[in-house]
């Protein structure tokens, strides 16, 4: 199955498109967005490999928040208006569908979807063996530019509102990637998961405090206070005596 999501803040053009889809039972729509900033964060959550988007929706615009992606979902972009579609192709998608989007086009726009993703898997280079070396700088990607931080700098890594965040001792920058990518990228170093939402840098760790029983809160040494999982005591204990 191919991961998809579908973003349009017309519901009835949502449902419209995913019974199409289920036709095809080629697709596997993991979420469903209303407006151009939950297509965004959904993009960025579920990293899907297709994204069907409304040209016109409200919120951030599709055309500046998707060239800031680092890897990008196949795009194909719907639009009532004809004299829009155009626009499509500036940020490389492969098709557009004009409302009321009928079946037969839908298979035309698929057939170029399994044509991509072919093309993409030719090009992917052989894997190298994986390094067990954790890495020493991540990148944030923010429109053209992409900021190369060293990972000593790095305070914290969060979640929160949909979006992931690096912090330095004085900065805060939105990601376009996710936990997961950070903690396998980062694993064997100095950072630690300590919780669903939340990685932390040992090396900045500057106080735990003990809330109550069993419930700990860790102030880092840039001041910012982070809760630590209940799950995640023990493991902590193995790399600070506390």
């Amino acid at each position: 199955m191919i991961t998809a999501i579908i973003a349009d803040d017309e519901s009835h053009a949502r449902e419209r498109l995913r019974e199409l889809l289920d036709r095809l039972a080629l697709f596997d729509i993991v979420a469903e967005a209303h407006d151009g900033n939950e297509a965004l964060q959904l993009i960025i959550a579920h990293k899907p490999e297709v994204a069907f988007l409304d040209i016109n929706m409200p919120g951030m615009s599709v055309f500046q928040s998707i060239p800031s992606l680092s890897n990008p979902p196949i795009i194909i972009f719907q639009t009532a208006y004809s004299e829009h579609a155009a626009n499509a192709y500036d940020i490389n998608a492969v098709d557009y569908l004009l409302k009321p989007v009928r079946f037969e086009r839908l298979e035309r726009a698929v057939a170029k979807i399994l044509a991509k993703r072919s093309a993409q898997a030719a090009s992917q280079p052989q894997p190298l063996e994986a390094s067990t070396k954790p890495a020493d700088q991540l990148t944030v990607t923010i429109g053209e530019k992409t900021r190369v931080i060293p990972v000593k700098d790095i305070v914290r890594i969060s979640m929160d509102g949909g979006f992931c965040h690096l912090h330095t001792l004085t900065e805060k920058m939105v990601s376009d990637k996710y936990l997961n990518y950070y903690e396998e990228k980062l694993q064997g170093g100095s950072f630690f998961r300590a919780s669903r939402t939340d990685i932390i840098n040992l090396s900045q760790v500057a106080v735990i405090h003990r809330v109550v029983q069993g419930m700990y809160t860790i102030e880092m040494r840039n001041g910012m206070h982070v809760d630590l999982s209940r799950r995640r005591v023990q493991d902590l204990r193995r790399h600070i005596d506390f």
